[in-house]
């Protein structure tokens, strides 16, 4: 919770690895029958453990029948636990997580609303249309993701199963390909883009103060010019001195302690005091009559 608050863009970073994680691992297992997203997952988050050791390589799920089971007397071979299994373990079904998108989508139509009817919008809606704007790209690549799960599936080794006589190869589209491939810190530099762009939609809102207008200013250019820059030079890091990940996101804290940081305070403490004097208009609800075409 403190990440998504300080730094969306670092959850939605966290989102996009596993998402790829997952992505790679179900190519790998496509000819494994019933294998899906959602069992890449589960995977990937330790949901097959041996001893309290994660199973997480496909070579090895042929000596474990509690995670894929052989067909017949031939190679074919599929899941021996189900999709639906593991999402009964799961703490969130398609059910909530559709009421969370349509809430989010709900408010951006709020808020587009209330910008078509003229009406004006407060710093807390830009903050929190900035935060919906992320958060709807985490429940999307989090969307077959398991929610919030305790216990694992513990699973035996059985030397005496045979491995299949080829090894499952990863044959993905390449488009997908290229996209999953990627350097993941160039999403820092899309997100922070999208999330620092909105706040500036801001930028002619009435404040109470000058100082308060300046503040704002300056904290939206701060947040949106930030995650590019550091972006770049992360990626710079890794090119010239062979950098690891968490090599490149320690170049990565040091900028964003220095500005990022700091900018989301003051934008924090900004959109609270502005709302001493709100406008009169800011509790006007748009007409939807008005925006919505219709007959009558």
């Amino acid at each position: 919770m403190i990440f998504s608050l300080v730094s969306p863009e670092f959850v939605v970073f966290t989102a996009w690895l596993e998402f790829c994680d997952a992505w790679r691992l179900s190519k790998k297992c496509e000819t494994i029958q019933g294998w899906t997203l959602t069992h890449s997952y589960f995977t990937i988050m330790g949901g097959f453990t041996d001893g309290g050791d994660a199973i997480t390589d496909p070579s090895d799920f042929g000596d474990y029948p509690g995670i894929v089971k052989p067909v017949g007397h031939g190679t074919d071979r599929q899941v021996a636990v189900t999709k639906q299994e593991i999402l009964d373990k799961s703490k969130g079904d398609f059910f909530t997580k559709s009421i969370v998108i349509l809430q989010l989508l709900w408010f951006t139509c709020q808020y587009v609303g209330r910008w078509a009817s003229h009406l004006p919008r407060s710093q807390l809606e830009v903050m929190t249309l900035a935060y919906t704007a992320l958060t709807i790209i985490v429940c999307a690549l989090w969307w077959h993701k398991p929610l919030n799960l305790h216990f694992p599936i513990q699973v035996t080794k059985e030397s005496h199963q045979p491995p299949p006589t080829q090894v499952d190869q990863m044959h993905p589209a390449p488009l997908a390909a290229k996209i999953v491939e990627i350097d993941p810190h160039w999403i820092f530099l899309v997100t922070g883009l999208i999330f620092g762009g909105i706040h500036c939609l801001a930028w002619s809102f009435s404040f109470p103060t000058s100082g308060e207008t300046q503040l704002w200013r300056n904290g939206a250019i701060m947040i949106t010019v930030a995650p590019p820059i550091s972006t770049i030079y992360t990626f710079t890091s890794r090119r010239q001195h062979g950098l690891g990940i968490l090599g490149a996101l320690s170049y990565r804290m040091f900028i964003y302690g220095s500005y990022y940081l700091v900018a989301r305070v003051i934008l924090l403490v900004v959109t609270f005091t502005s709302l001493r004097s709100p406008p009169p208009a800011l509790y006007q609800t748009p007409q939807w009559s008005s925006i919505i075409p219709h007959f009558g």
